[in-house]
């Protein structure tokens, strides 16, 4: 289940919120979700976040932010509907919630659809996945990006790690293959170091429909309950 969440700046006029955001909306998501997040420890979800087409970047900041759009997917229907619950209520009370230099409240959520998966995808934020066997910490050695040498295995890894994690089963998968369509590198300031990781459109070829639709709701590659990994379904033109 998907949902978009708008928050809205009290403020009358654009704030800034530095480019190093994501640990204020899982900030934001230990408010909604309480006693449930740390239960939850592989973190069955992904979320991503839009400052919209009016904000800019600048430096270390992203510059006149006067509303957050917040979607949030898993697979996970007992999660959603804590989820959906404790966004109301926050809205219900009006609880003020910070984001760089400025404070937001929630305006409204709602349930986006969901879309069968394709296998074409493309990201609305950053997939990371790190590399088998790394052994250096630095962000060019630890992750991988699509353009390297045993990027599909070292995806494919992370793929049945999590899935084994979330679900306590093993993913039967006999084909997998990644091709990129339209990627980049981009690095990512997170919680005051980097993380290495891609954006940009893929195919992601499989027998598996349960892969395709795992990668779907709950995030593809690492990280994804720190906003990464968030994924829309696309068709296949380039």
């Amino acid at each position: 289940m998907r949902f978009l969440l708008r928050l809205r700046s009290v403020s009358d006029t654009p704030v800034r919120v530095g480019i190093d955001y994501r640990r204020r909306f899982i900030s934001l998501l230990k408010r909604i979700l309480k006693d449930e997040y740390e239960k939850v420890k592989a973190r069955p979800y992904t979320f991503a976040v839009y400052f919209g087409k009016e904000a800019r970047i600048n430096k270390d900041f992203i510059e006149g932010v006067g509303h957050i759009n917040f979607r949030f997917s898993t697979g996970d229907s007992i999660l959603a509907v804590k989820f959906y619950n404790g966004a109301l209520a926050l809205k219900k009370q009006g609880s003020i919630h910070s984001v760089g230099e400025g404070k937001f409240v929630v305006d409204w959520i709602r349930q986006e659809e969901e879309r069968d998966p394709t296998g074409v995808y493309k990201t609305l934020s950053p997939v990371v996945v790190e590399r088998m066997g790394f052994t250096s910490r630095t962000p060019t050695e630890r992750f991988i990006i699509p353009s390297e040498g045993g990027f599909e295995e070292s995806l494919l890894n992370t793929i049945f790690r999590r899935y084994r994690e979330i679900k306590g089963a093993d993913l039967k998968v006999s084909k997998f293959a990644f091709e990129s369509l339209r990627t980049r590198e981009e690095f990512v300031k997170h919680y005051g170091g980097y993380v290495r990781g891609f954006i940009g459109k893929f195919k992601i070829l499989s027998d598996s429909q349960e892969l395709l639709r795992f990668i779907y709701q709950y995030g593809l590659g690492f990280r994804t309950g720190q906003g990464f990994g968030y994924l829309e379904v696309e068709d296949g033109k380039t």
